[in-house]
């Protein structure tokens, strides 16, 4: 039997978790399983030809929101030009409302609800074995199983593995992965039960193996990926645990950048002091707060203490060097535009590293797109089934907020950080700056454009100069500590003084300032240090900026 497993992954850089478990699962019983990877930028007609060409018995697919409708367009094609290949979908995206899969989409033969590994390889078996149509008897053994009879659809129960019989899927030959972005997980499901996430109706947490996934990191990190990232839905859950496995990362010798989803409010002291240990670029957390207000997160069953939040943000800013992304949901229940901008507010003000302000997705199976009604949520009929509008939030504050999303992801980052602090300078409010802000893209239609990142400098400076007389000099200030290798644009003013860079060098002043130049040569400093002279209201001010192996943003000082 000719069998393959397709992942479509979002993109060329990411790397399927779940077809490497299948594959591993199965391959000692059913050696010639294949397991092909594309993504969903690829054209779906050479997706089609490769998938043909093998003329494949049985083809499985791995189904999420953001390759479901691609998923059903090869589905349809495959079967009309091999009908009688047996097509079986798997993953979250079709776990859920599965009569409505089949009955909606007459190509699916089969799905296999929940976890896959040992009902797949059931199922692999019994395809086997029958040459053809599976008997009823049969597909009532697979766990998860989902399937047509006589014009019925039956769905077996699904029966939660133990992780300790899925043998390691990161061993032998791993260079295929060298320059993708790697999944991993150390535990399946979660302890908490929000209303808007899958997790929440999978059941509590169960661990792999802590050997096998020291053994494994170690193997992943050898590889000098760029980063791995953690699906372990609340990485930190148990405290003990966590240390252990972070103390194990910590001591690594690689590049390897960690990913991990933390519960921001209950990590410990103890984890605390041992992150302030961690090499920089080691650990990125990304810690979901989603909202500030209470009515909102006791509807959505989400305990948070904000407070004890914001302490641990701030320590993990100022005593460590892991980066910190927060996250925010719009579209949740009873969080109107202006309270959403309460809660935006509440996580720029601890100036995290990255904000991802996200949309509420109604996705199938969760608490929240069953009591959709309940708080007036309309949403897209198609996947990601994102929101249009609630009782609370109208669709125009939501295109809105898809601005205001545009222009944080564009300039709430570290190259615009001092032009955006003074320009929110004596307290102004984050979120009011950014709604202005969006309202004057808007207007100018530069919502239509992309714009290259010089123009995202002049754009700032075009909007706000006039009410802002030193934001000029600010934006020159940013760029040049971010942007080492582009010559000043005509506009900031005059470029770098290399004059003044030399002469610094020449008299080695340069070393009373970074001592660690000392051992290169005057051509190897003057390609790291740039001397710029700033016009502020105050007067004018003359600047050292030095760019350090691996960093991004610039070490300044000011020159007498």
């Amino acid at each position: 039997m000719k069998a393959v497993l397709v992942a479509l992954n979002a993109s060329y850089s990411h790397s399927s978790l779940a077809l490497r478990y299948l594959l591993q699962y199965c391959k000692k019983q059913f050696p010639g399983l294949r397991g092909l990877e594309f993504n969903i930028n690829q054209d779906p007609g050479l997706v089609l030809a490769e998938l043909v060409q093998g003329r494949p018995d049985l083809v499985g697919f791995s189904c999420y929101i953001w390759n479901i409708e691609l998923v059903l367009l090869l589905v349809s094609n495959l079967k009309k030009v091999l009908p009688q290949t047996t097509v079986v979908l798997g993953g979250p995206e079709v776990s859920f409302d599965t009569n409505y899969w089949l009955e909606t989409y007459p190509e699916i033969d089969y799905i296999i609800a929940g976890e896959g590994e040992e009902s797949f390889r059931l199922f692999l078996g019994a395809e086997q074995k029958a040459k053809g149509r599976i008997p009823q008897k049969t597909c009532k053994e697979i766990p998860g199983l989902v399937y047509r009879r006589d014009g019925r659809i039956f769905e077996n129960p699904i029966q939660p593995l133990d992780l300790e019989q899925i043998p390691p899927i990161y061993a032998g030959d791993l260079s295929a992965l060298k320059n993708k972005i790697v999944y991993y997980e150390t535990t399946r499901g979660c302890p908490f039960r929000c209303a808007y996430c899958l997790s929440s109706v999978l059941g509590g947490v169960r661990k792999f193996p802590e050997e096998r996934c020291l053994e494994e990191l170690r193997r992943l990190a050898g590889l000098g990926l760029e980063q791995i990232r953690f699906v372990d839905r609340t990485f930190n859950y148990d405290p003990l645990r966590a240390y252990d496995l972070l103390q194990f990362m910590i001591s690594l010798e690689t590049e390897t950048r960690f990913q991990l989803e933390v519960s921001g409010d209950i990590l410990t002291d103890r984890v605390l002091g041992l992150l302030t240990q961690a090499p920089e670029n080691r650990f990125q957390f990304e810690i979901g707060v989603q909202s500030t207000n209470e009515a909102t997160l006791e509807a959505v069953s989400r305990r948070c203490d904000l407070k004890r939040l914001q302490e641990v943000v701030r320590f993990l800013k100022t005593q460590t060097k892991v980066r910190v992304l927060l996250d925010l949901i719009a579209g949740l229940p009873y969080e109107g535009f202006w309270r959403f901008g309460e809660s935006f507010d509440y996580v720029y003000n601890l100036k995290p590293d990255r904000i991802h302000l996200g949309f509420l997705k109604l996705l199938r199976g969760s608490r929240l797109r069953q009591e959709a009604e309940s708080f007036g949520c309309i949403y897209a009929k198609q996947a990601p089934y994102e929101v249009l509008s609630t009782a609370d939030l109208s669709f125009a504050e939501i295109r809105r907020l898809k601005i205001i999303e545009d222009l944080t992801s564009k300039y709430a980052n570290r190259r615009f950080a001092r032009s955006l602090e003074y320009l929110l300078r004596g307290g102004q409010s984050p979120f009011h700056f950014f709604n202005l802000f969006g309202e004057k893209w808007e207007a100018a239609g530069y919502h239509w454009y992309n714009h290259s990142l010089n123009r995202l400098y002049e754009i700032l400076a075009d909007f706000f100069s006039e009410e802002n007389p030193d934001l000029q000099s600010w934006l020159k200030f940013d760029y040049r500590a971010n942007e080492p290798r582009r010559g000043l644009p005509q506009w900031m003013g005059p470029a770098s003084h290399r004059r003044a860079e030399n002469d610094l060098i020449r008299s080695g002043q340069v070393f009373r300032f970074v001592p660690e130049l000392e051992s290169l040569g005057p051509r190897e400093i003057g390609r790291r240090i740039f001397v710029e002279e700033f016009s502020w209201r105050k007067g004018k001010e003359t600047i050292l900026f030095y760019f350090p192996p691996g960093r991004k943003t610039a070490l300044t000082f000011p020159l007498p």
